[in-house]
């Protein structure tokens, strides 16, 4: 269970980073580009969490999630899930900053706040 949750992390970051490599040299790249540490810090939180969590409350492979000793860990594992989605909005606003061709001030600001979203779920805020 916790292996899927850093997956599903882990692949809307690999997405964001495609939307940017697939971003042509100019203005809008090189905004794109200054979320990338941010999104891959996300990524690492999420899987030390997720390590934690399954030394703490160990998946035994079902799709059940582990209440763990405290009772926490489905709260922990919805958290981590609504990591993934926020990831990839980012993506999904990145791409729009892509298809408009230029660093459009309104688009990135949607970029930033999905990144914002990310973190603050991610503990990294």
């Amino acid at each position: 269970m916790w292996a899927r949750a850093e997956h599903a992390v882990d692949r809307a970051v690999r997405r964001v980073e495609m939307v940017v490599a697939g971003t042509p040299a100019g203005p809008g790249r090189t905004a794109l580009e200054e979320f990338l540490p941010r999104v891959d810090l996300v990524a690492r939180a999420v899987r030390a969490q997720c390590l934690r969590a399954q030394e703490v409350a160990p998946s035994s492979g079902d799709l059940l999630v582990p209440r763990g000793p405290d009772g926490q860990h489905p709260e922990i594992h919805r958290r981590l899930t609504r990591t993934a989605t926020a990831c990839a909005q980012v993506a999904e606003a990145a791409a729009m900053v892509r298809v408009s061709g230029e660093a459009d001030p309104e688009l990135l600001a949607a970029v930033r706040r999905a990144v914002e979203k990310a973190e603050t779920l991610a503990d990294l805020r």
